[in-house]
């Protein structure tokens, strides 16, 4: 096993460096000691611009140099921000006051620099849907039909996003500020101290061994490190350097090493804690409690990865693949026994959570805090140094900026629809559209959330989607918590699904396959993802809401439904199916997802005929082999 020490920082000028730190540093000092809200939302707002004009250039690329005009807008924004913090609470006094021109021309200069960042860090998609958004609230009269409305001034406008606790110190830039950049720094730390390679590690003494164990690796290691960084991309690009040249060299056709590791990635964002920081979002706008989303969103990430897991073995069975050899792969016991205080941090995070209910924040700030004082726990010269540890300060921060670029701007986008009161008239025409049908309304929304997540990350569209959509849904008798939660998910795989699909795209660069066959290969290895939504809408118990009896009976009917599913897909159950076969292990998966004793029993019964009919040693097949360490061919 190599030795577990995190890579160095990329290397950054020295001023970008130091305003990381300090920023992650104010941060943790925020988790510990609460600050007025706009004392805490300016300050973190104020940095992350910043940063980002000093880290990203006009062309949206990372600089290890900063350009002159980087300095000069960094500046620019740092002396509003300190305005702001001097004057807001003056500003308490004088509601319904027009401000003066001088603050219209900085409210606008600082909206402009939002616009900016959020196009440097993520691409030109949102600030468009934010800038649409200004001009339909200043222009709206001019547009016809429900969608027209009184027009909004200008100065209305600025003033409400700006020195509020609206628009981009609202209660998004909020959620950025209090949760969930601790969050990622949490990630980050854990990645500096050599968490990240010990999970990888782990993947590989736990999986490597099993048939198909390379692809298996991937979708532990994926769903592992995707806990901690809570982007799909970056998944991708982290751990598929080294899963899918092994997935290659195993017997793996590229686009299908390209494919096990897109959907894998995909996965970690919906794994509990961070889930691509959209819970945090949640936990706010439904005032439930951050340890009631996990337990939610968890059964349903699992059966996510159970449906994967299930795709990789049917195609290792199909192709005769054997595990790797013991030679090439760690040994469990040394892993363990390198990297097992890695744990400590994640239980310290869920004790403080479940079991000392504090704050989310204060949590996060233990959890953090436990990264470097554990790793002293490590055997000489592999413990967490004072190097490490800025490290990890540093790549918080800079990771952080895309997230806050995202929030900060969005909510000017949610300050204008609900200024003009989009929100409502949009859910009016959806429900309209539907017919008042349920499932009508739920493909629709589907298709909405792909459609916008292929152009944005996943968490900003769901901050439209939530805002125009969910109220539909919520009308029409969905659970509030499964509303947005089926939003997320489909926002999430937009990732996955072509034409633009650039988690994908990226995998197929390092596979050196199709682009657009990977994409769609990963579109049928990601079929579960596709159905367990519609899963959750339709019965709670899902998302372990119910009685034990229903969460037990739901457990069961699900996992036979996502093996009914992967035969089906992947076109093979001891052997090719026929299509008749075919057709009628997708009608029992549907019957099984269906809620319904009677749809359950039927599935049931067509599932268990069909497994004993076509694999007799059924036992041996699903349960001995899967994990069975095999002679490697």
């Amino acid at each position: 096993m190599e030795k577990n020490s995190a890579p160095p920082a990329q290397r950054t000028p020295w001023l970008v460096r130091t305003l990381a730190i300090a920023m992650s540093l104010f941060q943790l000092y925020t988790g510990l000691f609460q600050l007025t809200a706009m004392n805490q939302r300016v300050t973190h707002v104020t940095l992350a611009l910043v940063l980002i004009f000093l880290v990203y250039g006009f062309d949206q690329k990372k600089k290890t140099r900063i350009a002159w005009h980087g300095y000069l807008l960094a500046g620019v924004a740092l002396l509003m921000g300190i305005y702001v913090l001097a004057n807001w609470f003056k500003k308490i006094g004088a509601i319904g006051m027009s401000p003066p021109w001088y603050e219209l021309v900085m409210g606008t200069v600082f909206i402009l620099f939002c616009i900016e960042a959020a196009r440097r860090t993520l691409g030109w998609i949102f600030p468009i849907i934010a800038v649409v958004a200004m001009v339909y609230a200043r222009f709206g009269e001019m547009l016809p039909g429900f969608l027209a409305h009184r027009n909004y001034s200008f100065e209305r406008i600025v003033s409400n996003m700006f020195i509020t606790t609206d628009g981009v110190f609202g209660m998004l830039a909020g959620i950025s500020a209090t949760y969930i950049f601790l969050f990622i720094l949490f990630g980050a730390l854990l990645r500096a101290a050599g968490g990240g390679e010990f999970f990888i590690n782990l993947s590989f003494a736990l999986f490597g061994h099993v048939r198909g164990g390379p692809a298996k690796i991937a979708v532990v290691a994926s769903s592992l490190f995707g806990m901690l960084s809570g982007s799909g991309t970056a998944n991708v690009a982290g751990t598929g350097q080294i899963t899918i040249p092994l997935m290659k060299r195993s017997g793996y056709k590229p686009h299908f090493a390209g494919a096990v590791e897109t959907v894998s990635s995909a996965g970690g964002l919906l794994m509990p804690p961070i889930m691509g920081s959209a819970v945090f979002i949640i936990m706010e706008v439904l005032g439930v409690n951050y340890v009631t989303i996990m337990k939610a969103g968890g059964l349903a990430a699992i059966l996510y990865y159970v449906g994967l897991f299930l795709m990789i073995d049917i195609e290792a069975q199909k192709l005769n693949m054997a595990g790797m050899p013991k030679d090439e792969l760690p040994s469990l016991k040394q892993t363990l026994k390198e990297g097992w205080f890695f744990f400590i941090p994640i239980f310290v995070l869920i004790f403080f959570l479940v079991y000392s209910k504090v704050s989310v924040t204060r949590a996060a700030f233990w959890g953090t805090i436990s990264i470097p004082l554990c790793s002293q726990l490590a055997g000489s010269g592999r413990r967490m140094t004072i190097r490490q540890f800025f490290d990890g300060l540093e790549q918080g921060a800079l990771t952080a900026l895309p997230v806050v670029a995202i929030l900060s701007l969005g909510g000017v986008v949610l300050g204008m629809i609900t200024l003009t009161g989009l929100g409502l008239m949009m859910s009016g025409l959806l429900i309209k559209m539907s017919g008042g049908h349920l499932l009508t309304l739920l493909v629709l929304t589907m298709i909405a959330s792909i459609i916008l997540g292929m152009g944005v990350p996943p968490v900003a569209a769901y901050i439209v989607l939530s805002i125009l959509v969910v109220p539909a849904l919520i009308k029409l008798g969905v659970y509030p918590l499964a509303a947005h939660l089926f939003v997320f998910y489909f926002a999430t795989i937009a990732g996955i699904t072509p034409p633009m699909a650039p988690d994908a795209f990226v995998a197929a660069g390092i596979a050196d396959a199709p682009m657009m066959r990977t994409a769609f290969t990963a579109c049928r290895l990601a079929l579960v993802i596709f159905i367990v939504p519609y899963m959750f809408v339709y019965n709670n118990a899902l998302l372990l809401i119910g009685s034990p009896g229903q969460i037990v009976q739901v457990c069961i009917t699900s996992f036979f439904g996502v093996l009914a599913l992967a035969c089906a897909a992947q076109n093979y159950l001891g052997g090719r199916l026929t299509i008749v076969l075919r057709l009628l292990l997708f009608a029992a998966g549907g019957a099984l997802i269906y809620p319904g004793l009677v749809t359950d029993l039927a599935g049931l019964a067509v599932v268990t005929v069909l497994l004993f009919v076509r694999v007799p040693e059924l036992v041996k097949r699903f349960t001995v082999d899967l994990f069975h360490r095999e002679k490697t061919a």
